[in-house]
């Protein structure tokens, strides 16, 4: 009976664990050429760019390549389905490795390693799915910050079940990093512009996630983890649940200054601020818990 319980821990452990990437020499040094292009230009833009990326496809990397000229792009592509869309586990560990490469470039105390070297340690690690997913949303969100500038989305309906995301995790991954791309920093430079009239517009451009207003998407309750952010000491829903909150804190009080009360009442009894399980990720949880108290 041991031997036979010894048998499935072993086969349960190996079930968790990935094999590791393995690249053709040509995948494998067009990848690195990729990452240190990226890092020297990560908007992913202008004609140099886009021809030097374009020489370094192959089937492996084509799709990698195709997301980065969307970002460098800014365009409506950027929320087509086919970039919003979760990849598989491969290609978003080529994204890691094109993270890693960028970080290790451009942090010089900590660079000892070749790029090269950086992308054979992450393509020989198991890397926590969860880093990975975040890590793809939020390189991508630098082209959706840009084409949100200037375009109205309004009318765009993201129905994130149709995005391969494979559970309530990836899900909130995914929201909390489209948000933030969208409007976390501009609503704080607006904020601190005293350009409520902007934070408005921008409010009333945001696209619908499942067919609702951005507020009212609040299945955050997912397990909080560590994560490994660039210079971050934070917990992953510290870092961005905790910043949702910040940017329908200024949304709210916006409103509040037109002096829309329905609208403001939508917003609140809507939105996660009025999760009181979530205001532990908020620097202002003793604040937003004295205006639940007083909602009730």
């Amino acid at each position: 009976m041991k031997k036979i319980a010894a048998i499935i821990l072993l086969t349960c452990a190996a079930a968790g664990v990935r094999a590791q990437i393995k690249l053709s020499d040509k995948d494998f040094n067009n990848l690195v050429a990729l990452a240190d292009l990226y890092s020297r230009n990560n908007m992913c833009t202008g004609e140099d760019f886009s021809k030097t990326a374009n020489s370094l496809r192959t089937p492996v990397l084509t799709h990698v390549i195709d997301v980065m000229l969307a970002i460098g792009r800014a365009d409506s592509t950027v929320i087509e389905k086919r970039f919003l869309a979760r990849p598989g586990h491969d290609e978003l560990t080529l994204w890691y490795a094109i993270r890693e490469i960028h970080y290790n470039r451009i942090d010089t105390p900590k660079t000892s390693l070749t790029s090269a070297d950086v992308a054979k340690k992450v393509l020989s690690e198991n890397i926590d799915e969860r880093w990975l997913v975040h890590n793809y949303y939020y390189l991508e969100y630098t082209g959706l910050a840009m084409y949100f500038n200037n375009a109205d989305l309004r009318n765009v309906n993201i129905e994130i079940d149709s995005l391969n995301l494979k559970d309530q995790t990836e899900k909130g991954i995914f929201f909390l990093n489209v948000t933030k791309g969208l409007i976390e920093g501009r609503f704080l430079v607006l904020q601190s512009m005293k350009k409520n009239d902007r934070i408005m517009e921008f409010a009333r451009k945001m696209p619908k996630f499942n067919g609702k207003p951005y507020y009212y998407y609040t299945d955050l309750d997912f397990p909080d983890f560590d994560w490994s952010g660039y210079k971050s000491d934070e917990t992953y829903k510290q870092m961005h649940v905790g910043g949702l909150m910040s940017t329908l804190a200024i949304h709210f009080s916006a409103i509040a200054t037109i002096g829309d009360k329905n609208a403001a009442r939508d917003l609140y009894f809507n939105s996660i601020l009025h999760k009181p399980d979530l205001f532990k990720y908020s620097k202002q949880s003793a604040m937003l818990q004295q205006i639940y108290d007083g909602s009730k």
